[in-house]
Parts: C-alpha cells; sequence; structure tokens
C-alpha cells in the first residue's frame, strides 16, 4: 500500500508524459497487486475499493493516450480522494 502512495505520488509529480506513464504503469500494478490480496475485516468493502480504483485508473489511462496530462492528473487527484475514504473505511 505504501508504494501505491509512492506511486502516485511521484505521478502527480512528473513534468513529462512518459514519467507519467511509468508510474501510472506502477500504480496499476500495486492496485493489481493488492486486489487479488484477503481483507481480514470487511472484504466487501475492501473489493469495491480496489475495483473502484481500477475503474478511475482506466480514465487515467484515457487521458494519457490522449496526451492529455492535465486531466490525467486530475484523474489522479480523484484517485488519492478515493484511496483515502476507503483508507478511512477500512482502519
Amino acid at each position: 500500500m505504501k508504494d501505491m502512495k509512492r506511486a502516485l505520488q511521484g505521478a502527480m509529480a512528473s513534468t513529462t508524459m512518459p514519467e507519467l506513464s511509468r508510474y501510472v504503469a506502477r500504480l496499476e500494478s500495486d492496485v493489481d497487486h493488492a486486489s487479488r490480496q484477503a481483507y481480514r475485516d470487511d472484504q466487501a468493502t475492501y473489493d469495491e475499493g480496489m475495483q473502484k480504483l481500477k475503474q478511475q485508473l482506466a480514465v487515467v489511462d484515457e487521458a494519457i493516450r490522449a496526451n492529455d496530462m492535465n486531466e490525467a492528473k486530475q484523474d489522479l487527484r480523484k484517485i488519492n480522494v478515493t484511496r483515502k475514504h476507503y483508507h478511512d473505511l477500512l482502519n
């Protein structure tokens, strides 16, 4: 989970599309890996949060394909809100 936060911060600090793309790919990999993990307390909420993150990352990918860094970063901000929301729900 900490790597997800670092990848998100790196993506937000990116100044080029290739750099942003690398961080987003890392974030997608982290989310994919985390989504396959069992969660001890509230698996349904955990799964819901992971699914939401995957959907939002697909939107970021669209912005990257359109070469729109501003839109991609706006979408990443939404991901950060979602991440914090589910983190609060689960802790």
